[in-house]
């Protein structure tokens, strides 16, 4: 028999209560701590997933004398529907042969890693987008909604509608942006959008998606872009991989200083850390509000703040304006 004086005392309520505030204190001590190592690890898979994209224009520079185009041919002039989307040309230089022999329309269902940026809040686990029947391109097979998603973007302003060759970049390649990060899915009220990492179309495909409309085989010129396009042109829809898109003519704004004139009212600063029922699919998007990251056309990584001007950063998006104030 255990006498009354040897019995094991239990926990009173208080007690219990002290021990369960100390936990609390305690995890919500670490919970900062882990958010901070999690936020510095996905921004360095960001500027990793930056780097592959930048070494793979290196390469692919290097294989073919060119840079691949926001989507068309390479070499330029093949068939208006045999083209594919820049990172479609670099799947080769990702680690993605296999993908790339299925070809444009297959592949495009696809998600990538690499286009997948992990403090993107608006990227899905399934890494797709289904897109709406009027958005999508002649080559596409209609039956298939479904396109992979991209956090990053392409400067339009480099890659156009052509191979290019780097001479274009009279600004300097150190000087000029090729890829920055972006939101995958823009949602808004009005006019959404997404980053289809494998969407575009050729010009040539669409001559009346255009003011005025394109001659045969003709490519855009100054002349369209003098003007603004037709709103249900498929050349202008929200959902191309791409930043610094000049889609229309408009008034110098105050925060312009370039010798040229300013050619588009889309082509402002990134949006910072939006929220994510109002994104603008036209423009980049950082995923924090300290700044964003984006890949020079050297093939560096930088970091731009969120205390970046308009100008500033419309100077690095331009390959040959002449100015080369840098955004960070």
């Amino acid at each position: 028999m255990v006498s009354p004086s040897k019995r094991r005392r239990a926990f009173t309520l208080i007690e219990l209560l002290v021990v369960i505030a100390i936990i609390a204190i305690l995890i919500g001590l670490l919970l900062p701590a882990v958010q901070k190592v999690r936020e510095a690890a996905g921004r360095m898979q960001s500027q990793n997933n930056l780097k592959q994209l930048g070494l793979a224009l290196q390469n692919f520079y290097s294989a073919h004398d060119c840079a691949p185009p926001m989507f068309g041919t390479v070499p330029k002039g093949g068939a208006s529907y045999a083209g594919g989307s820049i990172f479609y040309h670099l799947l080769p230089y990702l680690e993605q042969e296999n993908l790339f022999k299925l070809g444009v329309d297959v592949s495009r269902s696809s998600p990538l890693k690499v286009l997948r940026a992990p403090l993107d809040r608006s990227y899905p686990e399934h890494g797709t987008f289904e897109l709406p029947a009027f958005a999508n391109p002649p080559w596409a097979n209609p039956a298939n909604t479904t396109w992979g998603l991209s956090s990053y973007s392409a400067n339009w302003q480099v890659f156009g509608d052509v191979p290019v060759k780097f001479s274009k970049v009279t600004d300097g390649l150190s000087n000029t942006m090729v890829f920055s990060e972006k939101y995958a899915i823009a949602n808004r009220p009005n006019n959404p959008g997404a980053t289809l990492w494998g969407y575009g179309v050729d010009p040539r495909s669409i001559p009346n998606g255009f003011n005025p409309p394109l001659a045969p085989g003709a490519y855009p010129t100054e002349v369209q872009w003098a003007n603004d396009q037709p709103t249900n042109s498929l050349y202008v829809t929200m959902f191309h991989p791409r930043n610094g898109f000049v889609n229309r003519g408009g008034a110098v704004p105050t925060s312009w200083y370039g010798p040229n004139p300013w050619r588009c009212r889309c082509m402002l600063k990134p949006e910072w850390a939006p929220p994510l029922n109002n994104v603008h699919p036209q423009k980049s998007q950082s995923f924090t509000s300290a700044g964003i990251y984006f890949c020079m056309a050297d093939g560096a990584v930088r970091f731009a703040s969120s205390a970046t001007p308009d100008a500033n950063w419309s100077a690095a998006e331009t390959p040959d304006y002449g100015e080369t104030i840098s955004p960070d």
